[in-house]
């Protein structure tokens, strides 16, 4: 969906976002109890029919799991967004799960608790947002006119891109991935099903989005309300230590010994004692400053060594965005602030002494690209032989293979709509591939060195497209053209997102949904 969160659709960032929350109590929706479903299931399970049906996958087929407005999504279609999500999560942040939440990723997540509940609880709710805003825009969708995506489309090709882009980091065919991930009943063709729904969708949120009208005014006023996320300071400083006094109770039987506090109290006294006597060596060498040059001249004459060099003192670009009251961003970031300002803070075990020179935009240039990339990298120094060589005959074959994706591009209409399906048919960069591989409004040096070089080069003209390799492996990349300054970029963002966001909340009460515990209960 590109940069920040425009939609509601799940994305891995808001499951790195959400991962870090704790448990959602209940779903979302209203949860459903169908009486009618447990009577059947008991009788069913008393003649082994029921096990039966839920074993060939034709019961997940035939009951409801979840409701957005008038559509029914079935217990296999929940299976599919539900594995979805889950292999998104593990594969994405698998390690951190392990470190930090003490998930076993040998045992299925629906019994490991987390929060207040289990990571079946946490993926059910990812499932279900995913399918309300997925089935929300699909149905206006619908109502707008627009027809269901097809197999030419370029975002089903896009969705059904990543499946493929999965499989083949598991070195597994699409139909091998499908039945071991998604299990029993679930095909190919299912998948192919909600991707033209999720196409649909995703066609009308992005038209929708582009017809959303930012204005040079609006995004002015943006910058002048959340300034300090984009401006930079630079500015002058340096420390005066002072000792934090620490006291130790004896041992039974010991006495304090000499020099050292007997209490405490006697300790905090001697470090507030330093921390003064610092203070006011700060406030005399202040004093002496009424210019940078100043303030470069006492540094070195506190501490010749450590400040003999002038840049010693010089920090440059600092991001306001990283302020705090208790730092010296925090005090650069008063909007009155002018050069040749001074101040001194206590930064514990140091008065740090500071001189400011200047807050300024910075005006970093953006890109629009597709690329398509085939993963392969060098091999590391400790790899063996074998590894050697297997890695370098991958490389080989990427390289062979990337060049040949270009002459089939270039054999072609050589258009924008042209790569995004080759994109959508070869990528193996899961982050992009569902859009063709469109990567929108980066700023220069947010990429690695040889795919950021290549874009922002001078020379460069829309309608380029050359192979980059990086350590990823191969790019070929299409250049859409340069776009506004970073800052520009992210304010008419942050404006889109709101005003959707505004125009989504609209939907809510027509598009409820509702929860069917039982079809839910057969994803897992």
């Amino acid at each position: 969906m590109g940069k920040g969160n425009r939609t509601r659709l799940a994305t891995q960032a808001e499951i790195e976002k959400k991962a870090q929350q704790p448990a959602p109590k209940q779903p979302v929706g209203k949860t459903v109890r169908n009486v009618l479903i447990g009577v059947l299931v008991a009788a069913f399970v008393g003649v082994g029919i029921f096990g039966l049906l839920a074993q060939s996958g034709a019961l997940s087929n035939m009951l409801t799991a979840f409701e957005v407005g008038s559509q029914k999504i079935t217990a296999k279609e929940y299976k599919v967004y539900y594995k979805t999500a889950e292999m998104n999560l593990l594969n994405n942040y698998g390690t951190m799960l392990q470190m930090y939440y003490g998930v076993d990723l040998t045992k299925p997540l629906e019994t490991q608790a987390y929060g207040e509940g289990t990571w079946g609880d946490y993926l059910n709710e990812e499932t279900q947002r995913s399918l309300t805003d997925t089935y929300t825009l699909y149905q206006e969708a619908l109502e707008q006119g627009y027809a269901v995506a097809d197999e030419n489309d370029v975002r089903y090709q896009g969705q059904m891109g990543v499946y493929r882009a999965m499989a083949e980091l598991y070195d597994m065919d699409l139909d091998e991935y499908v039945k071991t991930v998604y299990g029993s009943g679930v095909k190919v063709a299912d998948l192919q099903n909600s991707a033209k729904v999720t196409a649909t969708a995703l066609n009308y949120y992005n038209d929708y989005i582009n017809n959303i009208d930012v204005s040079e005014d609006e995004i002015q006023e943006y910058y002048i309300n959340n300034s300090t996320d984009f401006d930079l300071v630079d500015y002058r400083s340096f420390t005066i230590p002072y000792e934090t006094v620490t006291y130790t109770a004896p041992a039974e039987g010991e006495t304090v010994k000499e020099g050292e506090p007997s209490s405490q109290e006697e300790a905090d006294a001697q470090t507030e004692q330093n921390r003064a006597e610092a203070q006011a060596q700060a406030d005399k060498i202040l004093a002496r400053v009424h210019s940078e040059e100043d303030f470069i001249n006492e540094a070195k004459s506190f501490d010749g060594e450590t400040y003999a060099d002038a840049d010693s003192t010089l920090t440059t670009g600092a991001a306001l965005s990283n302020a705090t009251t208790t730092n010296i961003l925090g005090w650069t970031a008063d909007i009155e602030r002018v050069k040749g300002d001074t101040t001194s803070l206590d930064t514990s075990n140091n008065i740090t002494v500071a001189y400011f020179l200047q807050r300024y935009l910075p005006e970093v240039p953006t890109a629009t690209v597709r690329h398509l990339l085939l993963n392969a990298s060098e091999p590391s120094e400790s790899a063996t032989d074998e590894e050697k060589a297997e890695a370098q005959e991958k490389l080989a074959a990427a390289e062979a293979k990337i060049n040949e994706i270009k002459d089939e591009f270039l054999a072609g209409e050589q258009t924008e709509q042209a790569f995004a399906s080759l994109a959508a048919k070869y990528s193996q960069d899961s982050g992009s591939v569902a859009d063709g591989g469109l990567l929108k409004d980066f700023a220069e040096g947010d990429m690695v060195e040889e795919f950021n070089d290549w874009c922002f080069d001078a020379s460069r003209q829309p309608g380029d497209v050359e192979v980059v390799k990086t350590s990823y492996g191969y790019h070929l990349i299409y250049f859409i053209g340069s776009g506004d300054s970073d800052w520009k970029a992210q304010s008419r963002q942050q404006i889109v997102d709101t005003k959707y966001n505004e125009y989504y909340a609209t939907l809510d009460s027509k598009y409820p949904t509702v929860v069917h515990d039982y079809g839910v209960s057969l994803a897992y």
